[in-house]
């Protein structure tokens, strides 16, 4: 039986997400390889170690949701990168397409990794194969012009809009189809990374159309206008979804302004698209650092995860019976693994809440949707 694997990487508060279809392609979103080889009680699993468990050739699409520190890690050292020699040897990965946000081009505070993955877009671009960019402010077509051997017009194409889906994969073909939901066309003179990342939903082509929403690093600002914009285009079902990879390593500024004392209570909007447009049996994973417990030297952190988020996500998994996953935190805080999800094409979603457990199903049917 055809099958699709999903797996969500323990490397502390930092992105990596493998889908493994059914055909054989990889499709890797973001790679932040986090641990200190050098500290024998770090947790945070050997990136390259576990992904090439599962990769041993090449990488149908690399995502780069954005450029912060914590979605490009050390890419430079694991990759083969077209642009330099340097980054050429046979026990790299090669990387079919690139996808990146507009941002990552235009970014000029980029640092060292982060100008890195701009050379290579850049000379993707420049071959005009082998790459996607993220939304088309006006400010990308003056930069294609004023590059050596670029011209906007010669590779428009390569340019994918929100509100569409991305071309070169559909249910047909590959058993997936991804609709862009951000960036949008931002014309800020700054770049704000979190707030121009890549989201996407991911629709599957298994009995239950089992749909996964990546967040990447958003906002409640941006989350608030991605349901905006979703409604008034009539395009609610690109919000609907079984698994949700939350933003920003729980952090409750994804979800309101406002903390709260115990639990984050989110905009309407937001708690419109987790708790109405969500299936039953839905997952909620967290690409973080274990939940802190109250009182807790690590409840006083600033930086995320925040308990108070992490309490909204569990009522949401409870309400749906479901779960809320942290990556750090599967199967235990001790030893964390990979968290799994498996689609079997000719059935429904199941869960491997990490590598050697046991599978537990998600359910063969869906109830109606809430308001349906």
């Amino acid at each position: 039986m055809a099958k699709h694997r999903i797996r969500f990487y323990p490397i502390g508060n930092a992105d990596t997400t493998l889908i493994s279809l059914s055909n054989g392609k990889n499709i890797l979103w973001d790679y932040a390889h986090m641990k200190d080889e050098e500290d024998s009680d770090d947790k945070r699993c050997d990136l390259p170690e576990e992904l090439n468990k599962v990769v041993s050739d090449n990488y149908d699409v690399v995502t780069f949701t954005h450029a912060d520190k914590d979605h490009i890690n050390r890419f430079s050292e694991y990759f083969f990168l077209d642009h330099a020699k340097k980054y050429q040897n046979s026990s790299r990965k090669k990387i079919e397409e690139l996808w990146v946000p507009a941002s990552v081009l235009l970014d000029e505070q980029a640092d060292e990794e982060a100008k890195i993955l701009k050379a290579e877009a850049r000379f993707r671009l420049k071959q005009k194969t082998g790459i996607l960019i993220f939304s088309r402010p006006k400010k990308m077509k003056k930069w294609c012009d004023d590059q050596d051997e670029i011209s906007y017009e010669e590779v428009k194409h390569l340019f994918v809009d929100a509100g569409k889906l991305v071309p070169g994969f559909s249910l047909s073909n590959d058993g997936v189809e991804f609709f862009s939901h951000s960036p949008f066309k931002s014309e800020s003179k700054e770049i704000d990374r979190n707030a121009e990342a890549i989201v996407v939903q991911a629709t599957f082509n298994d009995r239950c159309s089992t749909k996964l929403i990546l967040g990447s690093d958003c906002t409640w600002e941006v989350w608030e206008d991605i349901v905006d914009v979703t409604k008034a285009k009539g395009n609610q079902s690109r919000l609907e979804w079984d698994i949700f990879h939350i933003s920003h390593h729980c952090s409750y500024k994804s979800l309101s302004s406002d903390k709260g004392d115990d639990q984050t209570a989110p905009t309407d909007n937001i708690k419109w698209m987790y708790e109405t447009q969500s299936n039953n049996g839905v997952r909620l994973i967290s690409s973080s650092k274990p939940i802190p417990s109250k009182g807790s030297d690590e409840d006083e952190d600033k930086q995320p995860p925040h308990r108070q988020a992490a309490n909204y996500y569990k009522s949401v998994g409870t309400d749906k019976n479901g779960e809320f996953l942290v990556t750090m935190e599967e199967p235990n805080k001790s030893t964390p693994k990979p968290i799994e999800i498996e689609i079997d094409t000719s059935d429904c979603s199941k869960i491997i809440k990490a590598i050697g457990m046991s599978t537990i199903g998600i359910g063969s049917s869906k109830p109606p949707r809430a308001g349906k």
